[in-house]
């Protein structure tokens, strides 16, 4: 399938594709994705296909520089990365990752002026709700340095699993975020540098953690996502030397209370 892919993609689908999106597992460890990579360089001019990357940015900063420096002649790269939350939740919450090096890591990407733009993918669940408002001001913060359109964020709220949804949460908990969110909106009411779509999947989801328009599931189901949504920390945490109360101090009454 591969030799497929390059077989057409040199005969006429670099002429006629306008957008080729990779996206993973991590595409960056690929030896196909570095090739793809090389055929832009040798051939500049040749392809105006936008070229979209996802990735989880978790590499360290030399690997981040060669990868800067082979798509710096590139025409059109956009690059997709996913995080949600800040610090110690975001390491629980996406096992591996180092926090401050990603920030590093998309901090120079925009320094580079090499990407069209990066675009931070939210998948809003349980956990990451305690520190969504401080991520999307760092966001903001980036925006502000390098343009309205160097850096935006979407926000996919989770579903499923069930148990990892934001409505596992108790409404008292639910309507704290929503608080939070429903703040930031008032505080940035106005600003330019939020595109549209920003803005709408802040307010869709303050509306989707308002206990009043987006109940509990009923109640037989609630018993069961709690007695999983502990059971998979227990586990997460005997399993991956983790500990869910370090990374969730505004959530361990409740957790523990489970």
């Amino acid at each position: 399938y591969v030799d497929a892919f390059f077989a057409w993609w040199e005969s006429d689908l670099h002429q006629t594709l306008q957008e080729l999106r990779i996206t993973g597992g991590e595409p960056l460890m690929s030896g196909h994705t570095w090739k793809l990579i090389e055929w832009f360089k040798e051939n500049q001019g040749k392809s105006q296909t936008k070229l979209a990357i996802n990735s989880n940015l978790g590499f360290n900063t030399d690997k981040l520089m060669v990868f800067i420096d082979a798509i710096r002649p590139l025409p059109h790269v956009e690059l997709y990365t996913s995080m949600e939350a800040t610090g110690a939740s975001a390491e629980y919450i996406r096992d591996g990752l180092d926090y401050a090096q990603w920030l590093s890591n998309v901090n120079l990407l925009l320094q580079s002026n090499t990407v069209k733009a990066v675009h931070v993918m939210c998948t809003i669940n349980a956990l990451c709700l305690d520190s969504l408002d401080q991520l999307l001001e760092c966001i903001l913060q980036w925006k502000t340095e390098y343009g309205r359109d160097a850096i935006s964020f979407t926000l996919n709220i989770l579903r499923f699993p069930s148990f990892q949804s934001p409505l596992v949460l108790p409404d008292d908990i639910r309507t704290r975020y929503k608080n939070q969110l429903a703040t930031f909106m008032v505080q940035h009411k106005g600003y330019s540098y939020l595109h549209e779509h920003e803005w709408n999947h802040v307010q869709r989801l303050v509306d989707y953690l308002d206990v009043v328009k987006t109940p509990h599931s009923d109640a037989f189901e609630m018993p069961k996502l709690l007695n999983d949504f502990k059971q998979f920390h227990t586990q997460y945490d005997q399993r991956r030397n983790k500990d869910f109360g370090t990374a969730f101090p505004n959530l361990q009454d409740w957790y523990n209370s489970l």
